[in-house]
């Protein structure tokens, strides 16, 4: 039964799927990050590390911000383009991501728990643009490999252009919406 909902969905249809499961696999790994559990040792660094990125992008204006937090996502989304390594690294950037999540929460909001700071970052629209981009590279990934095993990975390669144009488009909106809200 899902392989014939899988045949009868159209090319675009497909696409929105694997993205979708992506998606889900994106919030998953981070969930994983969040509740994974970590030593105040661990704790200490992940928070100076934060506090010190965040002191740069605080001390910038608006243009150098938005560029920074762009530049910062887009070269990561890049990262995830790439068939095998880009899940893989995917996965170890989304993880990290809801660690040091859970860290400054820890430190910063003791009282409250990681999962609900990390549910509560879905009411920014920024949160939405990136983990879409992120779920669109990852998508895209697994349309190459398969293309590739098809022998047609030409035709996929203009998939990738408007693709990354696509999710630069998004963190581009994303970093401005983020540096407007910090």
């Amino acid at each position: 039964m899902s392989l014939e909902f899988w045949k009868n969905a159209s090319p675009r249809g497909r696409r929105i799927i694997i993205i979708a499961m992506f998606f889900l696999f994106a919030i998953l790994v981070t969930i994983v990050g969040v509740l994974a559990p970590l030593s105040s040792q661990q704790i200490a660094n992940e928070n100076n590390e934060l506090n010190k990125t965040q002191q740069e992008v605080l001390n910038m204006d608006f243009a150098h911000r938005t560029a920074a937090i762009f530049l910062n996502n887009f070269e990561i989304c890049l990262l995830m383009f790439v068939p095998i390594f880009g899940v893989v690294f995917g996965s170890i950037v989304l993880f990290n991501t809801g660690s040091v999540l859970a860290a400054e929460t820890i430190t910063n909001n003791p009282n409250l728990p990681p999962i609900l700071v990390f549910a509560v970052l879905f009411v920014f629209p920024f949160t939405w643009l990136e983990f879409i981009s992120y779920s669109t590279a990852l998508s895209e990934s697994f349309w190459l490999i398969r293309r590739g095993l098809q022998g047609e990975w030409k035709r996929e390669i203009k998939n990738l252009g408007k693709l990354v144009l696509i999710t630069a488009v998004l963190l581009v909106a994303g970093a401005m919406i983020e540096s407007l809200l910090i």
